[in-house]
């Protein structure tokens, strides 16, 4: 035997399979496997690079042959091992309520050792930023549902077509063509396919209810809730203890949002991680699953509703205060079957708070202003209504620059959520209708007939405000027999006008029903899949992708002012000065030798000077895109 051999074999080989054989928990079979598959690996692969594809930049995987850095880093998360411990890892599309697939706790492991090294010891878990752990999530699941023989463990790969791949990785990355670029496009980390030249981009993951899952420490908490789910009186079952604990993740595609996945009418969602400001737990309940509707309990307050009518009513401005309602994607055209009044709400402090706690719901981790309108504002008087439409919007013109395809790389509204602040009894119409949806507790067989839900209103006399073959008592009859919500003050109410892919749902047809009898009044936020147009990363339709310009802004949407306030320091009255938008919302100190303040506003909103607890001095925003103010 060659010198050389001999002392590997006596000081290596030797004691390292002693240790092996006299201490089996040091080092697990797992590991040792996955320590000579590495040691084994076609040198070639050692230099394996990936890019993003579509202009992303380059990936932070990179091969590593010794990843006993990183596997001391998972140890620890992982709390060697015992926090997967019979575990079950149930992975649904998004939208969808049945798992496409499940991977166990020694799959998930396995792969999480391999993902790990794929980093490289210089970036271990425990540096993982959010989408690093995304990237790494994906990839294990992708793991964890093929095995070494590429056998298809799973039915989780892309619905599509003319998908690229038939696995997990083309669900999670939809193609060029159908990936909108949202506003983290270049903060994804892609993951290298096995031919060394292409990488997938990572799907984004969320909790049945929403909450998205981008950090181990949110991991560990829904695997620490799944354990303590099975446990019965303080005590877990022996049942429980036998079986695994389902761990539920809801994958969406990069580029896309996630969606709510229905199975039922009464179904509900507990949203813990949504706060208001009452502190009463919020939740959904299904409504409806095809149109998909939700009621959502405890979201705003009387105050809240009372504060933004009372502001409404206030608005001087041309682009925000009441005025009779349009309609279409340039919201300038006034349509005779819209007969309601509205305006809007952007940046007011209630406005806010209620946009902000309408995206969390919806399952955005971070609040991004561009994917909301303004908060609307309607008021329905006596006999006022909205003939059925679609909050859906259509370019028929094919000339706006704006890119309203939603299926490929495109933004439009995909949810509604409706804030109803009057209180009308049954009969006293104002509801919201959806127009091909029916009321669940009515069988098949006792549905109403348009024609005869006509007849029994003229019978009743409820139509007296009405004229008879009008619009307006045909929508009252549809009210009366389809699928209908009530106005209650302080009900809330969610919709989808898009599938999870991007295709606009045309069960979501809705319209507002006329009103009988008092005064109706509500809110509504529109949310997009992307940024809106107007907006820093709103898509560009294909036709003028090429070109040079600028987007120009519609005219729906209100220009944004850039404003500064600035305390000069000669007037002692202004020594102890704050600044306030309108008279709620406190913007910041500027007391004497302190900063100017600056702040993104529009026309028409003011700005006040607090000294002492008494408003002294407001500024009223003009046209000029740049203004300053000193006191």
């Amino acid at each position: 035997m060659p010198s050389t051999l001999k002392l590997v074999v006596t000081t290596v080989a030797i004691p390292f399979l002693i240790g092996c054989i006299v201490s089996p928990n040091v080092i697990s079979p797992d590991y040792l496997q996955r320590l000579l598959q590495s040691n084994t690996r076609d040198g070639a692969e050692d230099d394996i690079t990936s890019s993003y594809r579509y202009d992303l930049k380059t990936s932070n995987m990179q091969n590593s042959n010794n990843g006993n850095v990183c596997s001391k880093s998972l140890d620890k998360i992982l709390e060697q091992g015992d926090l997967l411990k019979g575990i079950s890892l149930m992975v649904h599309r998004n939208g969808q309520p049945e798992p496409c697939g499940e991977a166990l706790s020694s799959e998930i492991v396995s792969a999480m050792y391999e993902a790990a090294e794929s980093f490289g010891d210089n970036h271990c878990p425990d540096a993982y930023d959010k989408y690093d752990f995304e990237s790494f999530l994906t990839q294990i699941i992708a793991d964890s549902f093929y095995g070494d023989d590429d056998e298809e463990e799973s039915s989780c790969g892309s619905e599509e077509d003319d998908a690229w791949s038939d696995d997990f990785l083309a669900f999670c990355d939809m193609g060029e063509d159908k990936t909108p670029i949202l506003l983290d496009h270049e903060s994804l980390v892609p993951i290298p396919l096995d031919n060394g030249e292409e990488a997938s981009l990572p799907c984004h993951f969320h909790t049945r209810e929403g909450l998205r899952i981008s950090s181990f420490d949110q991991l560990k908490d829904v695997v620490r809730k799944a354990k303590e789910s099975c446990k019965n009186d303080g005590e877990e079952s022996d049942t429980c203890a036998a079986s695994s604990k389902e761990v539920h993740l809801h994958a969406v595609p990069a580029g896309r949002v996630f969606m709510f996945a229905p199975s039922f009418v009464g179904e509900t969602f507990d949203l813990p991680h949504v706060s208001t400001s009452s502190g009463l737990p919020v939740s959904l309940e299904v409504l409806s699953v095809e149109p998909r509707v939700f009621e959502i309990y405890n979201f705003f307050d009387k105050a809240e509703s009372d504060e933004i009518i009372k502001r409404a009513k206030a608005e001087t401005s041309e682009t925000h205060r009441m005025k009779r309602s349009t309609t279409g994607a340039s919201s300038n055209s006034v349509f005779q079957k819209r007969t309601s009044d509205s305006g809007f709400d952007t940046h007011g402090s209630t406005a806010q708070k209620v946009k902000r706690r309408c995206m969390s719901a919806l399952g955005f981790d971070e609040y991004e202003e561009g994917h909301t309108d303004g908060l609307q504002v309607l008021r329905y008087n006596l006999t006022k209504a909205y003939v059925p439409h679609m909050d859906y919007l259509s370019d028929n013109s094919k000339q706006a620059r704006h890119d309203y395809d939603s299926a490929h790389l495109g933004g439009n509204r995909y949810a509604t959520i409706l804030l109803y602040m009057s209180d009308l009894e049954e009969g006293d119409g104002g509801e919201t209708v959806f127009a091909k949806g029916w009321p669940a507790d009515i069988p098949v067989e006792e549905r109403k007939r348009t024609k005869d839900a006509i007849r029994e209103l003229r019978e009743s006399g409820d139509n007296a405000l009405l004229e008879e073959g009008s619009w307006e008592e045909e929508m009252v009859a549809q009210c009366r027999t389809r699928l209908s919500v009530r106005p209650n003050s302080a009900r809330a109410v969610l919709f989808y006008s898009m599938h999870p892919n991007g295709v606009e749902d045309k069960m979501s047809l809705h319209g507002g029903c006329p009103v009988l009898k008092g005064e109706k009044w509500a809110a509504n936020l529109w949310v997009w899949n992307t940024p809106r147009e107007g907006f820093e990363g709103s898509p560009v339709s294909k036709r003028f992708r090429d070109k040079e310009e600028p987007p120009a802004s519609p005219s729906n949407v209100p220009v944004q002012i850039s404003a500064q306030f600035i305390n000069t320091g000669k007037d002692p009255m202004y020594r102890e000065a704050e600044l306030y938008f309108d008279e709620s919302g406190f913007w910041g100190k500027i007391g004497h030798g302190e900063g100017p303040l600056g702040a993104n506003t529009y026309e028409g909103h003011q700005w006040n000077i607090k000294v002492n607890g008494k408003f002294v001095k407001q500024f009223v925003i003009g046209k000029d895109l740049q203004q300053i103010f000193y006191i």
